[in-house]
Parts: structure tokens; C-alpha cells; sequence
């Protein structure tokens, strides 16, 4: 469509024909035919007017997205105070959004590998030789250094040995044991993963839902962004726990990671429905909130007890 279209914030339904009725001046506040929401014209005329000045997915630079970052992520910690600030209204950028997202992923996923390098130096194999750090990568180079990064980002799943070939080294990559993939990635993710992909469900393949929501997919779209963004900062909190409890061999900092999962899934229950009720204004909201709720559960126990039965067959 048309970015010079004037189209309602909720539905996006193009206001041009209410427009045409106008005879002698411009009102300041308008309702959408189609949807019923009520709006200003200034806010479909010019969106970015409405930007807010603390929300990253409004900056216009990356730095202006990370500045913002602090104060995005406080707001999200309360999904209803933040979908009361970000509603239907405010102007909706996809991809700044998204890149945002990768942003903090990224970020959150170069703090733990630091730790997590650190934890397969002292574990796995050349750390048995007693060698400190200095004498290590004094005889494997910068092999040695590749395989302190790449076991960083990528152990248990896999690891980097380096091994010499006729007086030549080189990284040998080889998967790593089976065990960790369902233990410290699927476990603490199949639930939230089959409720996300419910709630998606509900909301974007059942017409009668879609007829009450009356929703652009661009609203839907940031939703599902920040719900996934939150999902895989489960998994990083969760295995940096574990990687904590392997360091200190204190049993306080494991439990501790089973207080993340759970309160991660109460999260995702409140922020889908504050968007519904709060952000998106719909109505009636709370049919649509308890179908969506309760088909978004059956999903993440079904994936749950699917991928548990795999695991042990």
C-alpha cells in the first residue's frame, strides 16, 4: 500500500473515502468505518508523531536503538504498562524492530559465550594438560584462540579440537553429545516455542478470530517479534545459569534457572493478552483472549509431551 495512504492504525483500512466527505474543514478526531476505532487525524496523517521517545523500535539510528534499550526493556518487563504506551496507534516499523531484536539476542549471546568459553577451556580436552591460558595459546596459536571462540558460541552442541596433520595444525569441529540438545536448548523452549505458535495460530489462520480482531499484521508481527525475542533470552539466561552452577558447583544458582522458565511462560501469558485487550483495543477481547490462552497452553503442553516422548524412545 500506498506509505501516503491514509489507512486506520487498527485495521488498516483506507480513509480516503471518509475523507471525500469533507466540505469545509478537517475534523481533529475521526472513527474508522470498518473497525470502529476511534482516532485522531493527525495520528493517520502523520504517525511519526506519535513516536515514542524511550521505545527502540522508534529510533532512527542503531545507536539511537541501543540508547533506548534500558527503558524498552523495563517497559516490557510489564506487558500491560507497555502495550498501554505502544497500542494500535503508534506507527509500527518492522525492521527496525527486528533489527533491534537481533541486537539484543546477539549481545545477550556474546556475554554467555564468554562464559560458556570459559567453562569448555576448564572442562574439555586440553585443559587436562594443566596449561594456564598463556602457555595454551602460546602452542596452538591462533588455533587455539579459534577454539576457545568457536567452543564459546557453540558448546556442548559442538567442539573445536586443534589437532596437527603432518607438522600442520587445524580445527577439528565434531558435534557434540546428544544429550544437550534436548537438556539445555529444547527443554527450556518447547513449551513457549508451542504457545507462540498457537497463539499465531488463533490469531492468523481462524477467520472468526481474525473478524474480531480486525488487526493489521503488522501489529501482529511486532507481537510475535518480542514474544520470540523474549523466548530465546530464556534459553540464554537458562544455560548461563548452568554455566554458573558449573563454575561454582553450587546447587543455589541451578535452581535458580528453574524459576526462569516458568516465569518466562507467565510473561508470555500476560503479553499476549495485554496486546489484545490493552494495545489492540479489541472488542470483545476477553473471548478472544480466553480461546487464544487456552488453545496457546493445550499447544505448548503437546509440543512438551511430544518432544519428551521423542527423547526417550
Amino acid at each position: 500500500m500506498n506509505p501516503t495512504t491514509p489507512i486506520c492504525p487498527k485495521c488498516g483500512y483506507d480513509q480516503s473515502g471518509e475523507i471525500a466527505t469533507w466540505e469545509t474543514q478537517c475534523p481533529l478526531e475521526g472513527r474508522c468505518p470498518e473497525c470502529g476505532l476511534d482516532f485522531a487525524w493527525c495520528d493517520v496523517f502523520d504517525p511519526v508523531l506519535n513516536d515514542l521517545y524511550w521505545y527502540s523500535e522508534h529510533a532512527k539510528s542503531i545507536l539511537g536503538m541501543i540508547w533506548r534499550t534500558p527503558r524498552t526493556l523495563w517497559m516490557l518487563a510489564l506487558p500491560h504498562r507497555f502495550w498501554r504506551e505502544v497500542d494500535v496507534v503508534k506507527r509500527v516499523s518492522v525492521y527496525r524492530l527486528f533489527a533491534w531484536a537481533l541486537i539484543i539476542v546477539a549481545a545477550m549471546h556474546l556475554l554467555v559465550a564468554i562464559l560458556n568459553g570459559y567453562v569448555a577451556w576448564t572442562q574439555h580436552n586440553w585443559s587436562n594438560r594443566s596449561w594456564t591460558l598463556a602457555q595454551y595459546l602460546q602452542e596452538y596459536r591462533g588455533h587455539g584462540v579459534a577454539e576457545i571462540i568457536f567452543d564459546g558460541f557453540a558448546y556442548p552442541y559442538f567442539n573445536a579440537v586443534p589437532q596437527a596433520y603432518s607438522s600442520k595444525w587445524s580445527l577439528y569441529i565434531t558435534p557434540g553429545w546428544s544429550g544437550a540438545w534436548y537438556e539445555y536448548l529444547i527443554k527450556p523452549l518447547v513449551f513457549e516455542t508451542g504457545f507462540i505458535m498457537l497463539w499465531l495460530v488463533v490469531l492468523l489462520a481462524i477467520p472468526q478470530s481474525r473478524r474480531i480482531a480486525q488487526i493489521r499484521s503488522a501489529h501482529m508481527i511486532r507481537a510475535m517479534i518480542l514474544s520470540v525475542m523474549i523466548l530465546v533470552l530464556t534459553y540464554e539466561l537458562t544455560w548461563s545459569n548452568r554455566l554458573v552452577y558449573e563454575l561454582t558447583i553450587n546447587k543455589m544458582y541451578w535452581q535458580l534457572s528453574r524459576v526462569v522458565v516458568p516465569a518466562a511462560v507467565i510473561w508470555q501469558l500476560v503479553f499476549w493478552a495485554s496486546a489484545i485487550g490493552i494495545g489492540w483495543r479489541v472488542r470483545p477481547w476477553k473471548l478472544l483472549v480466553t480461546l487464544g490462552t487456552v488453545a496457546a497452553l493445550l499447544g505448548g503442553l503437546a509440543l512438551s509431551i511430544y518432544v519428551f516422548l521423542g527423547s526417550i524412545s
